[in-house]
């Protein structure tokens, strides 16, 4: 995959189909071979772009701190690079983070504003690292020890409802926690867990749709509700029986709203 030097980074990403630009940012841990069904269906209607976060995937690992405004402005350097001026923006989980800090820091680069499985701020996490460490702080030596195997673990654990996808995640979790290069993910939790933009969201100028599982077991359908209560004129979409990964488990409903909502009148009016 094509490489981009933006600043100090160099970053993995992809372009596929033609149309209106549509960037796809992923979620913690995730590269975007996780996006690679939802891309190529987008790709039939929108210029779609997906990349590698920093710390994962092809892209650049540098030790951290990260943030989610670091992130915000890595995608910005990306679609300045391929010239994209203004794009439809699309983030879940972690990616939904970034998505938002961009719709609140470059209102003028987001068309439309997609937000699925993914929260305003960091209490969804802390709560979750706290029933695993008690006392968890957010210091470099603390995101470095056996604890930050056990978050991940216990991440991929919520992410989804099936119980054989649940296993291959938790296995490849476990796999990763243990032999893997763990500064990249250690960044990007530190960005969640600082992360909080809840009296800022009301910033948001893009028509902007908010999805949501309503089993998600990671990231509660709440964050969502609160999410489309404070941004301007959002619409809310709770999928019944949704996990985190609505978006790949439930793609055609998923696709479906999405779809919806970028060729409807309303997104063009909020």
């Amino acid at each position: 995959m094509p490489i981009a030097k933006v600043d100090d980074i160099n970053l993995c990403y992809k372009v596929r189909g033609d149309g209106p630009p549509l960037i796809m940012i992923t979620g913690f841990a995730s590269a975007q071979n996780t996006l690679f069904q939802l891309a190529l269906a987008f790709s039939k209607h929108y210029r779609v772009v997906t990349m590698d976060n920093r710390g994962v995937g092809g892209s650049d690992k540098p030790p951290g701190p990260y943030s989610i405004s670091m992130m915000a402005n890595d995608t910005i350097g990306l679609m300045d690079f391929l010239g994209i001026d203004k794009a439809h923006l699309m983030g879940g989980s972690m990616g939904g983070m970034v998505a938002q800090q961009i719709a609140i820091e470059y209102p003028q680069k987001v068309d439309n504003l997609i937000l699925f499985s993914t929260s305003a701020d960091e209490r969804w996490l802390i709560d979750l690292a706290e029933t695993i460490a008690p006392n968890w702080n957010l210091s470099q030596s603390e995101l470095a020890s056996t604890d930050l195997r056990k978050l991940i673990v216990a991440i991929a654990s919520r992410t989804s409802n099936r119980r054989f996808t649940r296993l291959v995640l938790v296995a490849l979790a476990t796999l990763q926690a243990r032999f893997g290069t763990l500064t990249g993910l250690a960044g990007q939790i530190e960005a969640m867990m600082t992360y909080n933009v809840l009296d800022r969201l009301h910033l948001i100028q893009a028509p902007t749709l908010v999805l949501a599982g309503s089993k998600d077991r990671l990231i509660a359908p709440h964050s969502s509700e609160v999410l489309a209560s404070r941004i301007p004129s959002a619409k809310l979409v709770i999928v019944n029986g949704g996990s985190h990964v609505v978006a790949g488990e439930m793609g055609g409903r998923f696709k479906k709203e999405v779809l919806n909502f970028l060729s409807s009148d309303s997104s063009k009016s909020i």
